[in-house]
């Protein structure tokens, strides 16, 4: 018979013998694992203040793009004592400012006037001095005149008193005369000296003189107004310094009280509404979890292994990944090894991890961009089981490569 014969027998155990070897081919070339699940981390958006939702946020699934505003929290009850008494201090301040503003004007106002004052005190003062000047040195030439007559004069009766003719009497007085007339030379010329240094020392404003100070009373008014006007003006000088304080104080406050009154809610990167906890009208305070936001950007796997093969299994070897239902493979890459042991909790994962089983080492793999990381729609297909497959480090079994294409179908 047919089935009987020598030729099917050996076509029979051909067969199975081809299918054995396809049953153990992908234990020998690799690792395949069965209980994948597509995976993504969520971001939880916090409340940044209390107060009152305005909006109500995009419904769960929508696609919102980086920046788009979800919502509004306004907060009516915030209070703003601190900042009404910044806003009192500086009203206060710039009032006496104003005062000391006033105040400098009066002074500088009075340290013109006694400077006026002083120069044409000073200036007549000069002219007086200048006019003594001329009438000493009048005076000394005249003084030079009479010296010169009374010397003349001696002579003269000098010589006739010696000859008898002029008593000794009448040349005693022509010497005296002389004499008186020569000292009252040297006082003219002394006296002109004088006048003169004073002259030099009223030119550079020290006034010298009988019943006088080194200083006239203007200029002793004007030092005690300049002394005044400094005391203010550094007054002036510590308002203008507080005022600029307490504007950039109320600023500060201004600024912080708007934020904690009002707070605009937006995305920070592109992703999915995974979860709403809050609409219009609901309540909030700092830190209520508002939204949880599907980042799609960086999509993983984690797949359980025999943890005997621990050590053939190192970050960053490749990967293949299937979808169930899907003939695409998409490449990815191991980002972890963890032994079964491990703790693995993850409160920001969208998806369950697989349980483990018995000693499974559980490792994670990062899927390539692919269109999944935009399949929005679908949630980037989170939760979706897949099919993993990790090759052996080895180099035996590349005559085997043309065999992946069956391997998912065989595991």
């Amino acid at each position: 018979m047919l089935w009987n014969s020598r030729a099917m027998r050996i076509l029979i155990g051909a067969l199975l013998l081809g299918a054995a070897v396809l049953a153990v081919l992908p234990a020998l070339t690799g690792y395949t694992s069965l209980d994948g699940t597509v995976n993504a981390r969520f971001t939880v958006i916090a409340a940044p203040i209390e107060g009152v939702v305005s909006d109500t946020p995009p419904k769960v699934g929508t696609a919102v793009p980086e920046s788009t505003q979800l919502f509004r929290i306004r907060n009516e009850r915030i209070a703003r004592t601190a900042e009404a008494q910044l806003e009192a201090d500086l009203g206060a301040t710039r009032e006496r400012l104003r005062a000391l503003e006033g105040q400098i004007g009066s002074l500088s106002a009075i340290k013109t006037d006694l400077a006026a004052r002083l120069r044409e005190y000073q200036q007549a003062s000069i002219t007086s001095v200048q006019q003594e000047i001329v009438i000493r040195q009048q005076r000394i030439t005249a003084a030079q005149a009479q010296q010169v007559s009374a010397q003349a004069d001696l002579v003269r009766k000098t010589t006739l008193g010696a000859t008898g003719v002029v008593a000794g009497s009448s040349v005693e007085q022509a010497r005296a005369a002389s004499v008186a007339a020569t000292s009252e030379q040297a006082i003219a010329r002394a006296d002109l000296e004088r006048l003169s240094r004073q002259l030099e020392a009223l030119r550079k404003g020290t006034f010298v003189g009988e019943g006088r100070n080194d200083v006239p009373y203007s200029q002793q008014r004007q030092d005690e107004v300049a002394i005044q006007l400094a005391n203010v003006q550094m007054q002036a000088r510590a308002e203008r310094a507080r005022i600029q304080q307490l504007e950039r104080q109320i600023e500060l406050e201004r600024d912080r009280n708007d934020r904690l009154s009002t707070a605009v809610v937006r995305v920070p990167f592109d992703g999915v509404i995974w979860r709403n906890n809050v609409v219009a009208g609901s309540n909030v305070v700092v830190g209520n979890e508002l939204t949880r936001l599907l980042d799609c950007r960086d999509l993983f796997v984690d797949i359980l292994v025999n943890e005997i093969d621990y050590d053939d299994i190192h970050p960053g070897a490749a990967a293949e990944v299937r979808l169930l239902g899907s003939s695409q493979i998409i490449p990815g890459t191991v980002l972890s090894v963890r032994g079964s042991s491990a703790a693995v909790e993850e409160t920001v994962l969208a998806a369950v991890q697989p349980e483990s089983r018995g000693k499974s080492a559980r490792i994670r793999v990062a899927l390539a961009q692919s269109p999944m990381q935009r399949d929005f729609a679908n949630f980037c297909q989170v939760g979706r089981s897949v099919q993993v497959r990790i090759a052996r480090a080895t180099k035996k079994y590349q005559f085997l490569n043309g065999l992946k294409s069956l391997w998912f179908s065989i595991s």
